[in-house]
């Protein structure tokens, strides 16, 4: 098996599986970054290069990035203080010889280090994922009937995770022509959550409601069910962008580099249509 120089992070996440799934259909070997080889192993339909890794763990970076030359770093999901863990690997990729990082920009002041390493770099700055309705609000739409995030009226242009995932990939073959670029791609559609709604009530056949709650309305509920602070703070200062309207721009980079529309949040409610489901 060809020697991989490709280090992804992540490789089992929302982006990550997409991305390894995609370069694999075209055979380039990576190397995905795990503390779990077995579940790596068991995610992906080929073999998988693998090494141990682990964000909270410096120490692993030396061997997980020794002989790469590119890097994609998609950072810990829901983790306050990520940015924390992401730059000492930053400076370790630049002291390990990394000539490439192709970076999931969520950090400002990561994407600064990343700029004032030396390295060459891509930002993929991805909008809302249509995951995030997975990760965070699967208790409430499929149990209460309700969406119940702090946005208010402003409007999301939703970006299917798989769509960043092979966006991801196709810069990762031919890295050249996407040097010093900052992509910015979204869903085809930039709508609010009353919208949003209504998609999830006809494609799951009952009436999903968006609750609207103010931030300090959101605050309580969460606190009752339990939420640390930090966990809280987090949500609603990134839930905070949409509500101000600073996310709603429509993009047509995934067209442009996929030859294709991107996913809708219809499309992606039928896919997880079961997930949803009482």
């Amino acid at each position: 098996m060809q020697k991989s120089n490709i280090l992804i992070t992540s490789a089992t996440g929302n982006v990550g599986t997409p991305l390894v799934q995609k370069l694999q259909e075209k055979d380039i070997p990576v190397t995905a970054a795990t503390r779990n080889a077995d579940k790596m192993q068991t995610k992906f339909s080929k073999t998988l290069e693998t090494v141990h890794m682990d964000f909270s763990e410096p120490g692993s970076f030396i061997p997980a990035l020794k002989h790469k030359d590119l890097v994609f770093l998609c950072g810990p999901s829901a983790t306050p203080g990520a940015d924390q863990l992401l730059l000492p690997l930053v400076s370790e990729a630049k002291n390990q010889g990394v000539k490439h990082i192709v970076f999931i920009a969520s950090y400002p002041n990561v994407m600064e280090a990343i700029e004032q390493s030396g390295m060459d770099y891509t930002f993929i700055r991805a909008n809302f994922f249509m995951q995030n309705f997975e990760m965070y609000q699967t208790h409430d739409i499929r149990d209460k009937d309700q969406i119940f995030l702090p946005v208010g009226k402003g409007k999301a242009p939703f970006i299917h995770a798989r769509d960043i995932g092979e966006v991801a990939a196709e810069v990762i073959a031919n890295p050249e022509p996407y040097k010093g670029e900052t992509l910015y791609i979204t869903g085809p559609e930039s709508m609010d959550h009353f919208q949003a709604a209504d998609i999830f009530s006809d494609v799951l056949g009952r009436t999903i409601t968006f609750e609207n709650p103010d931030d300090e309305t959101y605050r309580k509920v969460m606190e009752e069910r339990g939420k640390p602070k930090e966990y809280i703070d987090a949500m609603i200062a990134v839930f905070g962008k949409i509500k101000d309207g600073k996310v709603d721009k429509v993009s047509n980079t995934v067209e442009e580099i996929l030859n294709r529309k991107p996913i809708t949040l219809k499309e992606y409610m039928e896919e997880m249509k079961a997930h949803f489901t009482q």
